[in-house]
């Protein structure tokens, strides 16, 4: 992913008019925004899912072969989507690994973590709640770009810390992180790329983009667009 300008993102798709992670989703925002950033997890077969949650139309990825999925309905006829189904969108992807300790599917091995990086392109960026995953995909794929997601409870100075230790040059932050200019120059000034998720108020968008930050992620990237384009 190219961070030579300030980038905006949308958020599993574009999910205000589409259901999550879905292949119609992703293409229209591919449309729209600069990146998007999609959900992948590992079905019992192996098949690389797009999803965010554990469980979708009642059924639960890891435990579920992909023909049991592909007849689900996420919501308005849309079906699941593989990561295969999306590879062929002409903007980069920022391509999250579902890999967490306390939920079902968990591979110590990290094969599917590896399977998954395997499939992404030059541009795009792997990230993952789970740091442990990501140094082991930055390890075996050097020539990535990685990145370590920090949720709304985790330690700024913990990312700051682990990311350039493990070769990782993105850190993705939730905004709730960078609520003071203080803060925020701290981050900005790491010499990682900085990515900014959920952003959905204007003025919070405009102050994380004067700031400096690399990329926000937005649930709503046809209206924030056009406004932090013509008013940066």
């Amino acid at each position: 992913m190219e961070f030579s300008r300030f980038l905006i993102g949308a958020h599993r798709g574009l999910r205000l008019r589409y259901p999550d992670n879905t292949a119609a989703g992703i293409l229209a925002a591919g449309e729209v925004a600069d990146f998007v950033e999609i959900d992948v997890r590992a079905a019992a077969d192996g098949t690389l899912v797009l999803s965010h949650d554990p469980v979708i139309a009642g059924s639960t990825v890891a435990d579920s072969r992909w023909q049991q999925l592909t007849g689900l309905d996420l919501g308005a006829g849309q079906p699941p989507a593989m990561l295969d189904d999306v590879l062929d969108i002409g903007v980069p992807l920022n391509i999250e690994i579902k890999h967490d300790p306390d939920e079902p599917g968990f591979d110590p091995t990290y094969r599917f973590a590896y399977e998954t990086a395997e499939r992404a392109r030059p541009f795009d960026v792997l990230t993952s709640f789970h740091w442990p995953t990501m140094h082991a995909v930055k390890q075996r794929f050097p020539d990535l770009a990685t990145g370590l997601l920090l949720d709304v409870t985790g330690c700024l100075k913990d990312v700051l810390r682990e990311a350039p230790r493990h070769g990782h040059t993105v850190v993705a932050v939730h905004w709730s992180h960078l609520d003071d200019d203080e803060k925020l120059a701290r981050v900005v000034d790491s010499g990682l790329q900085v990515v900014v998720w959920t952003v959905n108020d204007l003025d919070t968008a405009r102050r994380l983009q004067s700031g400096g930050v690399s990329a926000i992620i937005t649930d709503d990237p046809e209206r924030l667009i056009p406004e932090l384009r013509s008013n940066p």
